[in-house]
């Protein structure tokens, strides 16, 4: 018996009960100093035929924008802007387009189509062209691949199982995410999973950033304390190199 053979008998009592059953490779990612990125495996089992997206988001992130302008030869930063309330990160992967799938409006309610997200994310100091600065913020997420869509990203094999790997970049933002799966047939989602991954930062890091978040008068001393002593000590290099 091969595995997908093994997989469904294991899924088929689920799936009497359940149209859609979803599992990950990982629940929980660990960002280290030495942390390049992560690929997230999800697979499932499908009781009717259908298409699959497959959505992943982190939490609302903080980013901030500037945009070049030239005076003669040179070129100067100009105009800055804060972005709140647009995930870090955001990747849909899908067994077919999803514009071909669900219906605009169904999909920016469901939090699936990028632009959208963009848009209705908050620029501050609010810039008379706002709609230039929306399309510049998505087209760098899109460049740095903080922001994916792959419209042959989920593979279903015998219209029952299916899979998806999801690339994580190594800039991963901590925290919950959420992870959607929809099975959609005739222009409807008829059934949705959501599942959750942690982001957690461990090692050194993680107790630096603890340290200083509970303790934060003795982490402001250590930390004088400890630069002092840097620059005590490249003095004295520095004055012996001197003589």
């Amino acid at each position: 018996m091969g595995l997908a053979a093994l997989v469904m008998a294991w899924m088929t009592p689920v799936l009497a009960a359940e149209p859609l059953v979803v599992g990950t490779s990982n629940d929980l990612v660990k960002v280290t100093s030495h942390f390049t990125g992560r690929e997230l495996l999800v697979y499932g089992a499908l009781s009717q035929p259908g298409q699959v997206i497959v959505l992943l988001r982190s939490p609302a992130a903080t980013e901030a924008m500037s945009r070049k302008t030239r005076t003669g030869p040179i070129w100067l930063t100009g105009a800055r802007v804060t972005v709140t309330g647009a995930p870090g990160i955001w990747e849909m992967l899908s067994s077919a387009p999803a514009d071909q799938l669900l219906p605009l409006a169904t999909r920016q309610l469901l939090g699936l189509d990028h632009g959208h997200l963009s848009r209705q994310a908050s620029y501050q100091p609010e810039p008379a062209d706002v709609a230039a600065w929306q399309q510049a913020f998505l087209k760098n997420k899109l460049r740095r691949g903080d922001y994916v869509v792959q419209s042959q990203g989920v593979h279903i094999k015998g219209g029952q199982l299916f899979s998806a790997r999801m690339a994580l970049p190594a800039s991963l933002p901590l925290g919950r995410y959420t992870l959607d799966t929809f099975l959609v047939r005739h222009g409807q989602v008829v059934a949705r999973q959501e599942q959750h991954i942690e982001v957690q930062q461990t090692g050194f890091q993680a107790w630096i950033a603890r340290f200083a978040s509970q303790d934060g008068w003795l982490y402001g001393i250590v930390l004088t304390l400890t630069l002092a002593a840097m620059g005590l000590g490249l003095g004295i290099v520095m004055q012996r190199r001197l003589n």
